[in-house]
């Protein structure tokens, strides 16, 4: 359902609520160094080259769109995720989300979880939080109670060692613009674009504690600081980035440590391993976390052996084997790491 407006730059600010009759109004704006083009390379002229698209418009927006002014006399409630204006050829001029319509500054200053991430709210890495997890003493009790599946595919690779670097999260089969949704409620802290990792992805805060992060993605369809319910679409399922074939990166994190998503879910049936709570035991990842900083790895060289290699890092064969699941016979290939811690 869509309506015409006529619009040539970017929405700047809402800043008149009419408390009497309980309707809002404010002029659009007009930068002009930020006035879209078509194909031609000419400037809009006129009302159908912009289309206002929206989910499901409640019948109430209907004819609220009057010129350069929109006028909004719905409870906000009622109003989609947000609004998007776009060009005939998809280019995105202006995107609005209706919690910022009535000036929401809490949602700027006021996140999930806060105190136990120390107020630390940043776009700027999806992991600032520094020595944070290493001061924790006790367990945490993480509730799990409204989450919903990513997505339901199969996963084609696992957390864990993946050759030589560990692979952070769990990898879930989907086809290119399959939906993406949010695990729980929660807030987007992350919309971001990693052309050699990640590709477009998405990281969202949840009111439990964890962050969970969502990658390769063809397409984001949430903004930074949008919250969204457990189940919400987050963005479209693709192969961006540093992937070989369209799937789904997904992690879960709890101040900035990457943890098993298979520990969670069992995504054979896609349900929790355990639906009321998970409990982070502090003690056995920080335990994991020294072994794997621990990890020594030996590029081999022309003439090296695995006895040789064996002697030089004070090991065994049959541990070096064990380690990097080979054989005794195996030949080994120059330039090929090897782990030997």
């Amino acid at each position: 359902m869509g309506y015409r407006l006529w619009v040539l730059g970017l929405l700047m600010c809402f800043s008149t609520w009419m408390m009497a009759d309980n309707v809002f109004t404010e002029d659009l704006e007009i930068e002009q160094d930020s006035v879209a083009s078509d194909n031609s390379g000419d400037e809009l002229e006129d009302l159908d080259d912009l289309d206002v698209r929206g989910s499901e418009l409640p019948e109430c927006l209907a004819g609220l769109f009057a010129h350069d002014t929109l006028i909004l006399g719905c409870d906000l409630a009622l109003l989609p995720s947000k609004i998007v204006v776009r060009t005939k050829d998809g280019d995105v001029v202006y995107k609005l989300a209706p919690q910022f319509m009535l000036g929401d500054t809490t949602l700027l200053t006021h996140h999930p979880a806060d105190s136990a991430y120390h107020n630390i709210w940043t776009n700027a890495r999806v992991n600032p939080y520094d020595k944070l997890f290493d001061q924790l003493k006790e367990d945490v009790h993480i509730s799990m109670a409204g989450f919903r599946l990513p997505h339901p595919g199969y996963v084609t690779s696992p957390y864990g060692m993946r050759k030589y670097r560990m692979h952070k999260g769990t990898d879930i089969k989907v086809q290119i613009g399959d939906s993406i949704r949010s695990a729980w409620d929660g807030q987007v802290r992350i919309v971001g674009w990693d052309p050699h990792g990640y590709g477009y992805y998405v990281v969202v805060r949840h009111t439990n504690g964890l962050e969970t992060i969502y990658g390769h993605l063809s397409s984001p369809l949430v903004d930074e600081y949008q919250l969204v319910d457990a189940g919400e679409v987050l963005g479209l399922g693709g192969n961006t980035g540093r992937s070989t074939g369209s799937h789904l990166h997904w992690e879960i994190r709890y101040l900035g440590e990457a943890m098993n998503p298979a520990n969670f879910v069992d995504f054979s049936t896609g349900q929790l391993k355990n639906k009321e709570e998970y409990v982070i035991g502090i003690k056995a990842m920080k335990q994991k976390k020294a072994e794997q900083a621990a990890m020594q790895y030996y590029k081999v060289k022309q003439g090296d052996t695995l006895s040789g290699i064996a002697k030089k890092y004070r090991t065994s064969v049959k541990r070096l084997c064990q380690l990097n699941n080979i054989k005794e016979t195996t030949i080994l290939q120059i330039g090929r790491k090897l782990r030997v811690k």
